[in-house]
């Protein structure tokens, strides 16, 4: 180095350092003084290899600037001025939060930096355990999103909030002093704090109609209970209690209410280390869905043939328990009687130990469903209603006649609500939207509503808010800032408060709510600042309530809902409208790794499409691929055809979410919007629309699917028995075919850790939330549509589907598949480069530097599990790649990668116990995919460790490993799947 030039203090940060090719022939480094600016070439490198590892050292990113000598662009690292002492550079914070009930988990959000990277489960919550969903994995990701507001907006132009809020207030002010009404259109509501707000809103503005709405309203339950039992609320399930589940349409393990919460007590019950006894499960369907494919018995049926069972299974029980809920003498509608009288026995026979579930759009079906379970005594035992007076939703019917009606309306104010793309009836609301002067929007980012409104007041991030949600069984969560916030945006709530000039911040506001509202059902803290800071703590305290009497049930309510479906008429030809379990109702389709997610029946990525029957397929002379053209009374979709096992021949289906005109730059015209074919039936929107008409047309458009890309069929997958045979052998379904003979020592190293895992089969759901999680611990990248249909995709973990019997209601089975980790592994012995290797710990390491993208490891693997880039994905915003977890290297083009059993983790969890004095003990290290888990089917642990959790589970006569045939020995082993049959 130049010793003229002035030396270079590593200890400092520089506020903008550039790094150069001055010349590849001689190197100089030298500190530009004033510039601020770090120059490099390769002369000095002949001179002192010192001198070279020293800039090496200074800047890892150095290292390409050699081999590609092109210039890096400028980057920045910033100081703090004052250190704080709860943040420690390479070390995550972690803090408790929560999402909003009818949407996700009680989480705990991992920051490095201050920089949110990683969602997991809250174990401290419970009703989620812990679990998280796709959804919970990605939303982190939503909060870098580059498409939202960034700053408050006034008919289209930015302006600062002062202006805006002074401006909107004296509006408001104006249209109250004339009576005119404000609307106020919020989601449903299960939070004190909010409802609270919306109270002194009114106080400022007494013309005030408060109206909620929702895409998936789930106003069936709530009215059905409302008419049963005289309480709107939902009823709060226990699945960990049913020896026998009955489900109607209810896709309760993917999208239907709680779907973590109900995963976490299913999979209670099908864990045969806890219990031989395994629960029953019986569904009801039209279309295949996630908890269908998990049944012990699926039934397929046309929405007439469920309506017509769920009627005379009533009857039934009325007539067994000589209870009256339905009319005397009526004739019943026609059904499969035999079935009937099998069920309800087997209903009867668990009484107070049953639990009957419909996902009807239907109240009056909700109302019979009640009956059912109050005369078979699963109310105060598998069912509970709650008293819950910090929940607000409006009815469907409300909703429609507002939209319908005529009446004058002032200003309307929409917060977190997207009705223009959804609702049944979006043109009268957008008719009815240009007839209203004022117009705002409370949202994070554009939409369909937002666009057509002339105030935007952008909202935070759930991770940069303040909020408290209730739960009906008494369980109170918080929802705290992780981050400030990253635009001008502030929690829609503060920007109602400051409509009202209220003078407080709403942090406060939340304080003096929980104070007033909850304190005084708990005794474990003397004072409100313990509880407050216990509760935010944690994110969660469970606080004593008073069980709701529900022995009251309304007789009258299930006669007249009964009369109701007798005048519904049958048809030939039904369109089913679901949710996706990762798209769910399109709020967050601008979310890359949901799009790229496999769907877990379907395997599709980045379209919606029309599902439709093997049968009907053959009728219609259709193949997956074939646009099929939809149409009922004028609204017309056209949308690939999905030829899908499992759909009733009356039935297509089409997942709503998609087709969004005004979203971000990935869900943007991405597939077709559904919500048009929604109808009103009267009292509550339907997702079931009767006479629909399907034709083909000439067009095709391929879709991008991911079952048949890494192929293992035809070899000994998938091991599965029943549970009456398995009850007579525990070796049923897993007696081994063929002799193994091996040339190497099956023993694993008997010093220090030697790592395992094994997979139940029987509480995998096939849910998919494990995927997200390892494309969020990993740094895995999104590829697009084009580049999943030529089988580039890059997850590290899949959930492969298999079918077994006919094609018309065939039996489903999931499994993860990731990296074996295998003991005499395939890859090993071909990589011209040694780039992967068995570790000393057993684990089959992957070293990037090295490998050279032969991809012989690839071609040799009999799992299909390795990834190779094809290109260098993007990285190129800014926000985006705030989300990248800084402990795994960015993979660049050429290199093969896969599954490292989340390395980065154990060497923390050896690193934690080692600062502590330990020893590392079992359950200390938890990969991404086995802590999102739901169903907790995954288990990773020491083999060397005779307590761990995986030795215990790998002596079970269930354990199995993957084409163990090829006597590779993998590290990853299964346990066979066992139905509860007959």
């Amino acid at each position: 180095m130049n010793n003229d030039k002035k030396k270079i203090n590593q200890n400092i940060y520089w506020q903008d350092v550039e790094q150069k090719i001055l010349d590849p022939d001689e190197l100089k480094s030298e500190f530009v003084e004033g510039e601020g600016q770090l120059h490099f070439d390769i002369g000095s490198v002949k001179k002192s290899r010192r001198n070279f590892l020293q800039i090496m050292g200074f800047s890892l990113t150095a290292v390409p600037l050699l081999s590609s000598c092109n210039k890096i662009p400028v980057k920045k690292a910033l100081p703090y001025l004052k250190k704080s002492d709860q943040v420690v550079p390479g070390v995550a914070n972690w803090y408790a939060t929560s999402m909003d009930p009818l949407s996700g988990a009680s989480l705990l959000v991992k920051a490095r930096e201050g920089r949110p990277i990683k969602i997991e489960g809250n174990d401290k919550c419970p009703i989620s355990k812990g679990g998280t969903m796709a959804t919970d994995q990605a939303s982190v990701l939503y909060l870098y999103n580059t498409s939202r507001y960034k700053q408050p907006q006034l008919n289209g132009k930015n302006v600062d909030w002062d202006t805006i809020d002074k401006d909107l207030a004296n509006k408001l002010n104006e249209i109250s002093e004339r009576g005119e009404e404000i609307t106020l259109v919020t989601k449903p509501i299960s939070s004190a704090s909010e409802l609270a707000v919306i109270r002194e809103f009114k106080k400022s503005y007494p013309t005030l109609n408060h109206l909620t709405y929702a895409t998936a309203s789930y106003n069936s339950i709530l009215v059905g209970n409302e008419k049963s039992f005289g309480n709107r609320s939902f009823p709060v399930y226990s699945f960990d209690k049913a020896d026998l589940v009955v489900s109607f349409s209810a896709d309760f393990l993917g999208t239907w209410l709680s779907p973590v919460e109900f995963t976490k007590q299913y999979t209670v019950k099908r864990d045969l280390a806890v219990s031989a006894d395994l629960s029953k499960h019986i569904q009801f369907e039209s279309i295949m869905t996630l908890t269908g494919s998990n049944a012990d018995e699926r039934i397929s049926v046309s929405p007439d043939e469920e309506r017509n069972f769920i009627i005379n299974l009533l009857a039934y029980i009325q007539k067994k328990t000589n209870l009256k809920y339905l009319p005397a003498g009526e004739k019943l509608p026609a059904t499969n009687a035999s079935l009937v009288g099998t069920i309800g026995e087997r209903l009867l026979q668990n009484k107070g130990k049953s639990l009957v579930v419909s996902g009807s759009s239907d109240q009056n079906i909700q109302i019979l469903i009640n009956a059912i379970n109050e005369a078979l005594g699963n109310y105060g035992n598998t069912i509970n209603l709650y008293k819950n007076k910090y929940f607000a939703s409006s009815t469907d019917a409300e909703f429609n006649a507002f939209v319908e009606s005529n009446k004058a309306i002032g200003a309307i104010i929409f917060k977190d609500v997207n009705p223009i793309y959804s609702s049944t009836n979006a043109s009268k609301l957008k008719a009815k939207l240009d007839r209203i002067s004022i117009k705002v929007s409370l949202s994070n980012s554009p939409d369909e509503t937002s666009s057509l409104c002339t105030y935007i007041l952008p909202v935070n991030h759930f991770l940069e808010s303040w909020k408290d949600y209730f739960h009906s069984s008494g369980v109170i969560k918080t929802v705290q800032p992780v981050i400030q916030p990253l635009f001008s945006t502030r929690m829609g709530e503060e920007s109602l408060l400051k409509l009202t000039r209220y003078k407080k911040d709403y942090y406060s506001f939340i304080k003096k709510e929980v104070e007033k509202e909850f304190y005084k059902f708990q005794s474990s803290y003397a004072t409100f600042t313990d509880f407050w800071n216990k509760l935010v703590h944690d994110g969660v305290f469970n606080l004593s309530t008073t069980k709701y009497s529900t022995h009251n049930f309304e007789t009258t309510s299930s006669i007249l809902a009964y009369s109701a479906l007798k005048k519904i008429k049958t048809s030939s030809s039904y369109l089913a409208l679901y949710e996706k379990v990762g798209i769910r109702d399109g709020e967050m389709i601008n979310n890359p790794w949901l799009q790229e997610l496999p769907d877990p029946i379907t395997k599709v990525t980045w379209d919606n499409y029309v599902m439709i029957s093997v049968k009907k397929a053959k009728e219609l002379n259709v193949v997956t691929g074939d646009i099929l053209q939809v149409n009922k009374d004028g609204y017309t979709l056209e949308l690939p055809a999905l030829v899908q096992p499992g759909t009733n021949n009356t039935m297509i289906a089409i997942a709503i979410g998609y087709g969004r005109k005004v979203s971000g730059k990935v869900g943007t015209k991405l597939g077709g919007n559904a919500f048009g074919f929604k109808k009103f039936n009267g009292s509550d929107y339907s997702n079931i629309i009767s006479d629909v008409s399907v034709k083909k047309t000439s067009k095709k458009k391929p879709l991008a699917l991911t079952q048949t890309h890494h192929s293992m069929e035809g070899r000994d997958i998938v091991r599965e028995t029943t549970l009456s045979e398995w009850k007579k052998d525990n070796k049923a379904g897993n007696k081994p075919s063929i002799k193994l003979i091996t040339m190497w020592d099956d023993k694993h190293n008997e010093k220090g850790q030697q790592w395992a895992m094994a997979i139940d089969l029987n509480k995998c759901t096939g849910c998919s939330g494990c995927i997200v999680s390892c494309n969020a611990e990993n740094n895995v990248p999104v590829v697009g549509r084009e580049e999943v249909r030529l089988r580039r995709e890059m997850h590290w973990l899949r959930i492969d589907r298999y079918y077994k019997g006919d094609d018309e209601n065939p039996e489903v089975v999931h499994q993860p598949v990731m990296c074996q980790h295998c003991d005499n592994a395939p890859c090993e012995t071909v990589c011209p480069v040694i780039a992967t290797a068995q570790s000393s710990d057993g684990l089959n390491q992957q070293v990037y530097n090295r490998c050279i993208g032969t991809r012989y490891c690839a071609n040799n693997c009999p799992y299909k599990v390795r990834r190779f880039n094809w290109f260098d994905y993007a990285h190129e915003d800014k926000y985006e790649n705030m989300v990248l977890n800084p402990d795994i290297v960015v993979r660049s083009r050429g290199v093969m990668e896969k599954c490292s059993m989340c390395i980065q983790r154990i060497q923390e969890g050896r690193l934690d116990a080692k600062q502590k004095g330990n020893e590392l003990k079992d359950g200390a290290v938890k990969l991404a995919c086995q802590q999102s888990c739901p169903g907790d089917a995954i288990v990773f642990g020491d083999l060397n460790d005779p307590n761990s959790k995986i030795v215990k589970m790998l002596k079970n006569a269930r354990k199995y490993r993957l084409l163990e045939e090829l006597n590779i020995n993998p590290r990853v082993n299964y346990m066979v799947k066992v139905r509860n049959k007959g």
